[in-house]
C-alpha cells in the first residue's frame, strides 16, 4: 500500500503519528487505568492492522513461516518489550529508564550489521549515536528521581527492553522475506501481543490507577491516540520492509522531539524548553541529517 514512498519519509511520518499519539496518550492515560488503556490502545492496533490487510487485498500465499515470524515479532516488541519497560520505569524510574532505552539504536543496528549484512560507514554511525545521544538529552529529567538510590544492576531492565524491540524489528525483518506484506505483519504481530495481554490480565496488578476506569473524554482522547499510534505501527512496519534499519529505526527515533515540542506547545506551564532541550534537538538533528546523507 505504501511500498511507493520512499523508506525515509515513511519513517518520519511514522514519528510525527507517534508523537501526536504520544501527546494524546499522556493527557488520556493519567485519567484511566493502566491496564485498561494498554488493552484498549492493543485493540485498536489489532484491528487497524486487519482493516490495513483488507484495504491491501488477500495474499495468494502466506507461508506459515512468515506467520511464525511475525507472531515472533509482536511477542519480542508489543509485548515483552513494552511489559519489560514497565517494570523498568517502575525499578529505575521514567527518566532513566527513557534514557537507557536509547540504546536500541545501537542493539538494532548492531543486529542489522552482524545478521542482516547492512552497511555501515563512518558518517552513519556518527549519525546514530548523535541521534541516540539526542534523544538522550531531550527525555532526561534530572528532577525526576530525587533522593532516589538506583542499584546499577537495575539498568540491566531497561536495557533488556531495548532489546527486545531490537529483536522485534530483527524478525520482521526475516518475516517480510516470507511474506511481503506490512498490513499482514502489523496484523498478527499486534493480535499476538493482543491475545498475550488478554492472557496476563487476570494476574496484573498497576500502583497508582485512578479509583474510576476514566472520563469519557479522556476515552475518545486515548482512542485517538490508539489510532494515530496504529496508523503510525503501520507506517513504521512499511519502512522497515522497505528500508535499511539502520537508516529507519533512528529516524523514527525523532519522534522524542516532535513529543516535546508538541508537549511545550499544548502544556506549557508543564513543559520547559531548557538550553538541554534545545542542545538535544540539534544533536538529534545533525545525527538524522548525517543518517540520511551518508553511503
Amino acid at each position: 500500500m505504501l511500498d511507493a514512498i520512499h523508506p525515509n519519509v515513511l519513517a518520519l511520518c511514522c514519528a510525527a503519528l507517534i508523537a501526536f499519539a504520544r501527546v494524546s496518550q499522556r493527557y488520556a492515560i493519567p485519567r484511566m487505568k493502566m491496564h485498561t488503556a494498554n488493552l484498549v490502545m492493543a485493540c485498536v492496533t489489532t484491528t487497524l492492522g486487519w482493516f490495513f490487510y483488507w484495504m491491501e487485498g488477500p495474499l495468494g500465499r502466506i507461508p506459515y513461516q512468515g506467520v511464525f515470524w511475525f507472531m515472533a515479532m509482536g511477542f519480542f516488541g508489543s509485548f515483552l518489550g513494552r511489559y519489560i519497560n514497565f517494570v523498568a520505569i517502575r525499578y529505575t524510574g521514567l527518566a532513566r529508564a527513557a534514557v537507557v532505552s536509547q540504546t536500541v539504536l545501537v542493539w538494532a543496528s548492531l543486529l542489522a550489521v552482524f545478521v542482516l549484512g547492512e552497511s555501515m560507514s563512518f558518517q552513519k554511525a556518527g549519525g546514530i549515536l548523535g541521534v541516540m545521544c539526542g534523544a538522550s538529552l531531550l527525555v532526561y529529567n534530572p528532577k525526576g528521581d530525587i533522593g532516589r538510590r538506583i542499584p546499577l544492576h537495575y539498568y540491566v531492565i531497561p536495557m533488556v527492553s531495548a532489546l527486545m524491540y531490537a529483536f522485534a524489528h530483527l524478525v520482521g525483518k526475516f518475516a517480510f522475506e516470507w511474506i511481503s506484506s506490512s498490513a499482514f505483519g502489523m496484523a498478527v504481530a499486534n493480535t499476538t501481543s493482543l491475545t498475550l495481554l488478554l492472557g496476563t490480565m487476570p494476574f496484573a496488578q498497576s500502583q497508582g490507577d485512578p479509583g474510576k476506569n476514566g472520563d469519557r473524554k479522556g476515552f475518545f482522547v486515548l482512542l485517538l491516540g490508539a489510532a494515530l499510534q496504529g496508523c503510525g505501527i503501520f507506517f513504521f512496519w512499511s519502512s522497515v520492509k522497505l528500508g535499511e534499519i539502520t537508516r529507519v529505526i533512528p529516524l523514527t527515533r525523532l519522534s522524542v522531539l516532535l513529543i516535546i515540542f508538541l508537549s511545550w506547545l499544548l502544556f506549557r506551564q508543564q513543559e520547559n524548553v531548557t538550553w538541554r532541550v534545545v542542545v538535544g534537538a540539534l544533536i538529534a538533528l545533525l545525527g538524522a541529517f548525517a543518517i540520511v546523507t551518508g553511503s
